[in-house]
């Protein structure tokens, strides 16, 4: 007997009618993260106005319902390729992207689950032994990190006290990142709009967080700390930029290592 139960595509297809599926595809994305960082109490998000604004354009369409279910599928899914450890990974968001939404004449092609575990096996153990402190914590960085398949990959081998950050010059890759890793319960990570080769490039970062928990966008890159660790890291010869005014300006030394991808 054939299941009834939609797999997020065929899920997210349901659209189809309304407008395009990039569109909905990076909607879905925009309010999911907006709903993951609720003000304690309050019975809002912090980015309340942005999730209205992106919701109202469905708001005649019986399927505005259809996003809730949507994040169901989505977690589900996810959740059971985790379990049972396929071969595929559980980065459904990427997969779906790949395979109907990529740029034309971008190659926007992620690296393959396999590969990506078989770089973190190769990285991590040397990265471990070159950490400067053992109590700190290692700094994991894929500075074109498409869907974050690679950092979920290393995830797995690292374990999620790690701290984790991805950079892309795609804000919905950046986004679908960013919900990967808040899904694969990690909650030392920032992602970044930006182009990696232009270290002082930033558009909007979003991180991740146990304590408040959700995700968090932030538009100004003074208040990033992968802003600052990437000013720190690759411009070393150079005088370290101030932190934000509510970090530990100590996290920040000139160098700080991190580990590439």
């Amino acid at each position: 007997m054939k299941s009834t139960t939609q797999t997020f595509a065929e899920k997210l297809r349901l659209f189809e009618h309304i407008t395009d599926l990039r569109t909905v595809f990076d909607d879905f994305l925009t309010m999911t993260i907006c709903s993951f960082g609720q003000i304690p109490g309050a019975g809002k998000s912090y980015d309340e106005a942005l999730y209205l604004e992106t919701m109202e354009k469905y708001k005649n369409e019986k399927l505005r319902f259809e996003f809730p279910n949507l994040l169901a599928c989505l977690i589900n899914e996810m959740t059971d390729r985790m379990q049972n450890e396929t071969g595929t990974g559980w980065d459904i968001l990427g997969e779906f992207y790949e395979t109907n939404l990529q740029r034309k004449g971008l190659s926007q092609f992620f690296t393959p689950w396999p590969i990506c575990t078989f770089m973190a096996k190769c990285s991590i153990e040397e990265a471990r032994k070159s950490n400067e402190s053992a109590d700190r914590p290692l700094r994991i960085l894929d500075p074109s990190c498409g869907s974050g398949r690679m950092l979920m990959a290393t995830s797995k081998e690292a374990g999620p006290h790690e701290e984790y950050f991805g950079i892309d010059i795609d804000q919905t890759c950046v986004k679908m990142t960013t919900l990967n890793l808040f899904l694969s319960g990690l909650f030392h990570t920032e992602t970044m709009c930006g182009n990696a080769l232009l270290p002082d490039d930033f558009r909007v970062s979003y991180k991740t967080s146990i304590l408040p928990f959700g995700i968090f966008r932030t538009e100004e890159k003074t208040h990033s700390k992968l802003w600052h660790l990437m000013q720190n890291t690759l411009a070393a010869n150079k005088k370290p930029t101030q932190p934000p005014p509510d970090l530990n300006p100590n996290k920040y030394p000139e160098g700080s290592q991190m580990t590439f991808f």
